[in-house]
């Protein structure tokens, strides 16, 4: 018999965990992410359209622009550069000379939006194939950069 109420305490107890755990993960405002998280040499090179806004301001930075052609026709920072992987040997070709002469001055490369892997990707190149450094990924909106350097001008 007091094994019976042993066992469905035991029971009952975990039952009631699982449920807590359950409803924090829902309901808990910092609840753990469910998707895979940046590792920390991702984190390191990442900068938000304020901190790029204020680095820009500081010092001279690249632009580089990895999207497609046909978007940067539309419409880019200014002064920025196309280098996107789908080009990756011509736009190289192209942007040597000015890859050359900016290679002491931090490089921002961005595309659409955060989650974009364009710009991750060519941002990885830069580092490993030219040396630059530093080369860091917009996590945000680059029209986000065009309106804050109108309302600088």
């Amino acid at each position: 018999m007091k094994l019976n109420t042993t066992a469905s305490q035991t029971v009952a107890i975990v039952i009631i965990s699982l449920i807590a755990a359950i409803l924090s993960v829902f309901l808990h405002p910092k609840a753990p992410a469910w998707y895979r998280v940046a590792s920390p040499e991702e984190l390191r090179w990442q900068i938000t359209p304020e901190e790029a806004d204020a680095l820009a301001t500081e010092q001279k930075v690249l632009w580089v622009d990895a999207r497609s052609r046909k978007k940067f026709e539309e419409g880019h920072l200014p002064d920025a550069i196309l280098l996107n992987a789908a080009e990756w040997g011509d736009l190289m070709f192209q942007n040597m000379d000015r890859l050359q002469t900016e290679m002491a001055n931090p490089v921002i490369v961005y595309c659409d939006t955060a989650e974009c892997g364009k710009s991750k990707y060519v941002a990885q190149q830069l580092r490993e194939i030219l040396g630059m450094e530093p080369v860091y990924v917009l996590m945000g909106n680059w029209r986000e950069l065009a309106a804050a350097e109108r309302k600088h001008e």
